[in-house]
């Protein structure tokens, strides 16, 4: 075991994985020789691993030269299959908050509550409306009613019938028959504006982002303090860059799935 490791480090694995990494466009045809000299190891050891790769299809020698095989792409591919929106989404997030200097949120709707997955904050010591795991009521905010927006109306109306909206502030908007009709006007216009709905002295503005064809999307949402921007504010200076985040997400979603589609027809398991 190597100094500086804990005991269940596998040195055997990260020896192979340092082969792998060894080439590169500087380097894409290596000897036995130039293995050894770019990852530190002996000339048996880099032997031993470029055997174990040929053998296994992740490298393919010509005479006494070495290159990676397609095969390789697995590696990296499998990676690429876990992401999800979330993961997708998450460096965008970070930037728009950093632009428009408050959190930004990614929610998605379960029954009649908004989840959040990923929550991004402008800075260390920023304040935090929501937490990512949290779950509120879709009916009382706005990131909920942009979610519900997305549904056919009947959908809306059956998950709804019954509902009691609550009283999460003391302007929490309560009259079902209201929310319903704000929910249409989020459908009409493309995002939703709440107005110290959801928290004393907080105005939220939510769109969606589209996960590919038939997906319920999720929802991008700006919450601010009422004192820094008003509702109007928001429209004008904030959904913007909230719209331009939601396109930069939704192409590299679909970036991605061209990409696992690509893989697929080659014949490369995703």
């Amino acid at each position: 075991m190597s100094e500086g490791h804990p005991k269940d480090f596998v040195q055997s694995l990260a020896k192979g994985l340092e082969v792998i990494g060894s080439f590169n466009a500087e380097h894409p045809h290596q000897t036995l020789s130039d293995v050894a000299r770019n990852t530190g190891m002996t000339r048996a050891s880099a032997r031993r691993f470029l055997h174990t790769l040929t053998t296994l299809g992740y490298v393919e020698q010509d005479g006494t030269k070495f290159s990676l095989r397609p095969t390789v792409l697995k590696i990296g591919r499998a990676y690429l299959s876990m992401l999800t929106l979330p993961d997708v989404a998450e460096p965008h997030m970070r930037a728009l908050s950093a632009t428009v200097g408050e959190p930004v949120s990614l929610t998605v709707l379960d029954g009649v509550e908004s989840v959040v997955v990923v929550q991004s904050q402008p800075g260390r010591n920023a304040e935090n409306f929501l937490n990512v795991g949290e779950r509120v009521a879709a009916l009382a905010t706005a990131s909920g009613r942009c979610l519900l927006a997305q549904l056919p109306e009947e959908q809306v109306e059956e998950l709804t019938r019954g509902q009691t909206v609550p009283a999460l502030t003391a302007t929490t908007q309560r009259d079902l028959a209201v929310v319903r009709e704000e929910i249409r006007e989020a459908r009409r216009a493309g995002y939703a504006v709440i107005d110290q709905e959801f928290r004393p002295h907080v105005r939220s503005i939510a769109m969606p982002v589209y996960a590919g064809v038939n997906k319920t999307p999720a929802v991008l949402v700006v919450s601010a303090r009422s004192r820094r921007v008003t509702s109007e504010e928001l429209v004008s200076e904030i959904l913007p860059k909230l719209q331009l985040t939601a396109h930069a997400i939704e192409a590299d979603y679909t970036r991605l799935m061209a990409r696992r589609a690509r893989g697929v027809e080659e014949g490369i398991e995703l």
